[in-house]
């Protein structure tokens, strides 16, 4: 099957230079600006999965707003713990490097190992599902495409973050 990934859009959150929050907002206008921009054909995916995020249900429902999406809490952003609704400008750029590249856990913060966990009960999931033939979209957040992207995949290139980041990958049952 293929599945295709993709970035929310923009909410009046992205820039304001957050580690990480658990804040959940709608996308801005230039979010639903960007995925009206962005609409994908009819017919283009057999089913749609988000998380429980309004900016990735919200992105969803704009850029394929012929199915309605299913949610899934697997899909969510990463816990950052303590670093949550922390700022970047009072950290180090190494230590938020190593942060993102899972060789330091701040307190509380979910590992590598948990988010794993979810992402692989999320493709045994969709792999009971759907078929080797289906399209699948799923609209997410970067952190966790940066995951599929590198653990998945074996690709290193980042997630476009100034637009809507996407990519596709192949899974067979």
């Amino acid at each position: 099957m293929e599945v295709t990934f993709l970035r929310h859009a923009k909410t009046d959150l992205n820039g304001k230079g957050y580690i990480a929050t658990k804040k959940d907002y709608f996308l801005n206008e230039i979010g639903r600006e960007e995925c009206l921009r962005n609409v994908f054909s009819p017919n283009s995916f057999n089913n749609v999965y988000c998380s429980p995020y309004k900016r990735t249900i919200e992105t969803a429902k704009i850029v394929y707003p012929y199915l309605e999406p299913v949610i899934l809490s697997n899909l969510v952003q990463r816990d950052l713990g303590v670093l949550n609704e922390k700022m970047k400008k009072d950290y180090s750029i190494e230590y938020l490097k190593s942060v993102r590249e899972y060789l330091v856990n701040p307190e509380n913060a979910e590992t590598l190992e948990d988010i794993m966990e979810r992402l692989n009960d999320f493709f045994e999931y969709i792999k009971l599902q759907h078929d080797d033939n289906s399209r699948i979209l799923v609209v997410t957040h970067n952190g966790i495409m940066r995951i599929i992207k590198k653990f998945y995949l074996n690709e290193v290139n980042n997630i476009d973050s100034k637009n809507l980041g996407k990519f596709k990958m192949i899974l067979k049952k």
